[in-house]
């Protein structure tokens, strides 16, 4: 499913999958219109300004849609991704004069925010869990299935070494030492630790289950927010695992990096980077603030695409901005830990992820959810 492609699928886009709703956002987010980026922010902030205290939650009393629409603006632009921000502006505001006529903007925004929720947000935070998952979505590409017929073993150990050999064997951040590498010699700097292979694009988001459907929605939003070229998006099953997608980090500095506590800033020179902290910066970890990456093995191996880390930087503030992080956080914590909230080997229907939304707003609240509000029990 493709905005370019005006066949319909089964899936819950809402508004992505219009088909007038996509070719006017086509040709208003198109290099070649007549508006610059700022020109376009400029209006999707007005509308939103306008139109604010009407655009509803997504779920009763959930995430702000109004939050995620703004923060899908302000999170590219923060990291320096303004493909992303002429895309996010353009759907605002096509979703806006799609509504006028019939009164109905505030619901075509907060559709939209919904599925940017659902088919973005979600799937690039909390992997394996998304709630698009479990209901029927778009088909999957050939060369997605194609990729998942390697064994995870062997993707993984290939991935971690050709990482570790361009990065040095140590943290690309910190400079820590893989521990299994040495001993070192006495006068080497640095300390030593547990490293691991850290992937910039979750594997989720292109490898989820073998039974899921739901990929080729958020493939396609990453397209248009990216831009990136077509040889990367028809094959980005396969570089998923390529070094390009990764980078070598000490323990600390991983499980923060998976959790979006922190991102990289593009500066002005190619492949150098400003670390940036969004929440408390971890004790020790203060003084390192800059990244740059090389190719230490000298034989080539490719180094961190830019847009891919400037994607996960942008997705990261999309999360903190918008609040979404921390609601996403409390609907997995009640739904998906500690056991099944669906019978096994059955998946949950659209209705009742909708029920699951409609809970949204007791976590938002403080209160305290049920272990299992549907009532559903595994068997």
């Amino acid at each position: 499913m493709s905005l370019d492609d005006d066949t319909s699928s089964a899936s819950t886009l809402t508004l992505l999958d219009d088909y007038a709703f996509k070719s006017d956002l086509l040709i208003m987010m198109s290099d070649t219109g007549p508006e610059t980026n700022d020109e376009l922010k400029r209006r999707a902030k007005a509308v939103l300004r306008d139109m604010g205290s009407f655009i509803t939650s997504v779920g009763p009393h959930g995430v702000s849609a109004s939050n995620i629409l703004d923060a899908m603006m302000e999170g590219s632009e923060k990291a320096g991704l303004s493909s992303g921000v002429r895309y996010a502006a353009a759907a605002i505001i096509v979703a806006y004069q799609k509504g006028e006529a019939s009164n109905s903007s505030a619901s075509e925004l907060t559709k939209l925010a919904q599925d940017w929720l659902l088919f973005f947000l979600w799937p690039s935070f909390r992997p394996g869990h998304s709630p698009q998952s479990e209901i029927s979505t778009p088909t999957l590409r050939a060369s997605e299935v194609v990729a998942d017929t390697v064994p995870a073993t062997s993707r993984g150990s290939k991935f971690r070494n050709l990482i570790s050999e361009r990065d040095g064997g140590k943290c690309a951040v910190t400079g820590t030492l893989d521990i299994y590498k040495g001993p070192y010699p006495p006068d080497t700097e640095g300390r030593e630790g547990l490293l691991h292979a850290a992937h910039i694009l979750r594997r989720s988001i292109v490898h989820e289950h073998s039974a899921s459907n739901r990929i080729a929605g958020t493939i396609d939003i990453i397209k248009h927010y990216t831009k990136l070229p077509e040889k990367i998006m028809d094959d980005l099953a396969g570089i998923i695992d390529n070094p390009e997608n990764g980078m070598l980090l000490d323990s600390v500095m991983y499980d923060r990096f998976d959790s979006y506590a922190w991102c990289l800033h593009p500066t002005d020179v190619l492949h150098k980077y400003t670390v940036h902290w969004f929440r408390h910066v971890p004790l020790g970890l203060g003084n390192f603030t800059e990244v740059q990456f090389q190719d230490h093995s000298q034989t080539g191996i490719p180094l961190p695409n830019p847009t891919f880390i400037a994607l996960h930087s942008a997705v990261a503030h999309v999360l903190h901005l918008s609040g979404a992080a921390e609601v996403i956080d409390r609907v997995y914590d009640a739904f998906f830990d500690e056991g099944p909230t669906v019978p096994s080997g059955k998946h949950a229907t659209e209705e009742d992820f909708r029920v699951r939304l409609s809970l949204i707003g007791l976590m938002t609240n403080n209160h305290q959810l049920p272990t299992n509000p549907l009532g559903i029990h595994a068997h």
